[in-house]
């Protein structure tokens, strides 16, 4: 797949110049802050940038803490992210490398190792998430430093390279979010998320917000943002306000709907939001979809991740950066276009991969084996795999989902879901309903996402 390219029009050059900040403040207010690039802070980086110098302050009285272990701090060699136990990124960790850049934290969100540029941390940490049944009026997000609300956690576990979080939103969903390295490219982290109905009651829309205030050096806090697929099924509005609630029953102020991509927002202290509508919920049931979140040394290289992976929707976060100087510097560069433009030193970027419900599968023999050979109506009506001339084994229904195989046995799975594969004269074929059920349900959803 080619990658996606970043569209540009005259009407965005517009839409990025009503979007930048301007510096007037009305009477009776502080000027607001400005970076290095000239451009305002948002109050509430301004706020984290207080809060992080008086803690410094009180540090410097204070003998240091044994070192912490940071639980949830992974990564893949490239990509690092901390993953917080309520499943959003930003975790404290003070045994880690101060972050390239003005502004440099040890707290780690969402780094990229070769420059050690971190995008998620640094002033107030908004990255976060919410879910929400519009009709029902139940909700519930979670975030580092930009708000928490009926979110309660279950489990979380940790290894080096992945995390699973478990949570629950009231008595109505359980949410589980699972990282792990994206197989197709070194440069993404895969995302996968589940969403159960645990009450009693139907939900009849399903909402998800997903926000990340991008802070991209060498500039921190001056930035360039753009989309992509903002039109997208179940996409149901994107914004640049990275400090937007992630309450997906919150009003939202969106980028103008209808429009497919927006190009180099900026520059100024901007994010990502996106706000997804994923239709209806029984109880008992699961919605299963994937993000991804990752970072690259250039903007080429950042397409090609998301092209790898199928993701056309996403959004990217760049530096205000003119080519010039060290970007990676702790006093900054030059502010202008060209980090945009290339997405030098690093580019980050968000993916999504919508729902994908089973319409069709068929009848194989397992993938592992290949010495196993389908042989229709061997048994009477029932096809079996012959292994060695010998040896019945029963076929596999096999899917297809987010490019990836995933095989069941053939056979009954209960009354809740049926039996998956009809056993008729000549090739069986694969019922693409009870594959549905059984991937929506909590016992095999996760197997459902390989």
């Amino acid at each position: 797949m080619r990658p996606f390219p970043k569209f540009r029009s005259p009407l965005l050059a517009v839409l990025a110049g009503t979007l930048t900040l301007g510096t007037a403040s009305l009477a009776g207010e502080p000027e607001p802050v400005l970076t290095k690039a000239g451009t305002p802070i948002h109050p509430a980086n301004v706020e984290g940038l207080r809060r992080a110098e008086a803690d410094a302050a009180v540090a410097a009285y204070i003998p240091p803490p044994p070192p912490p272990s940071c639980p949830g701090v992974i990564d893949n060699g490239t990509v690092r992210l901390g993953v917080a136990s309520a499943g959003h990124l930003t975790v404290t960790c003070t045994t880690s490398t101060l972050s390239s850049g003005t502004s440099g934290t040890t707290d780690v969100g969402l780094r990229y190792l070769p420059t050690n540029a971190e995008a998620a941390a640094p002033g107030t940490p908004c990255e976060g998430w919410g879910v929400a049944s519009a009709d029902l009026g139940i909700t519930g997000h979670t975030s580092a430093g930009c708000g928490v609300a009926n979110v309660t956690v279950e489990s979380f576990t940790a290894t080096t390279t992945t995390a699973t979080s478990v949570v629950r939103v009231g008595t109505t969903f359980r949410v589980t979010h699972r990282y792990v390295p994206s197989p197709a490219t070194p440069f993404l982290y895969q995302v996968d998320v589940l969403i159960e109905n645990t009450g009693t009651v139907p939900v009849a829309d399903l909402r998800y917000t997903r926000g990340i205030d991008y802070d991209v050096l060498p500039n921190t806090f001056s930035e360039f943002v753009s989309f992509a697929g903002a039109t997208a099924p179940s996409v149901l509005g994107v914004a640049s306000n990275g400090f937007a609630s992630l309450d997906p029953l919150a009003v939202h102020t969106t980028l103008p709907t209808g429009t497919p991509s927006f190009t180099d927002l900026g520059p100024g202290d901007v994010g990502s939001h996106f706000d997804f509508q994923l239709g209806a919920l029984a109880p008992g049931r699961v919605r299963s979809f994937r993000l991804y979140y990752g970072a690259a040394g250039n903007q080429p290289a950042a397409l090609g991740a998301l092209a790898a992976v199928g993701a056309g929707t996403y959004s990217l976060g760049q530096g205000n950066w003119n080519g010039t100087g060290n970007p990676l510097a702790a006093t900054g560069a030059p502010a202008g276009t060209f980090g945009a433009l290339t997405g030098q030193p690093t580019t980050f970027m968000f993916g999504y991969l919508p729902p994908q419900p089973v319409t069709s599968c068929t009848v194989e023999c397992r993938s592992f084996n290949p010495n196993e050979v389908y042989t229709v109506d061997l048994l009477g009506t029932q096809d079996i795999c012959l292994a060695n001339g010998s040896s019945y084994i029963v076929p596999v229904g096999v899917l297809y989902r987010y490019g990836q195989r995933i095989q069941f046995n053939c056979g009954n799975y209960g009354a809740s879901f049926g039996t998956l594969c009809n056993v008729v004269p000549g090739p069986d074929s694969c019922n693409a309903a009870v594959y549905d059920a059984i991937c929506s349900s909590p016992v095999y959803a996760q197997s459902c996402l390989p």
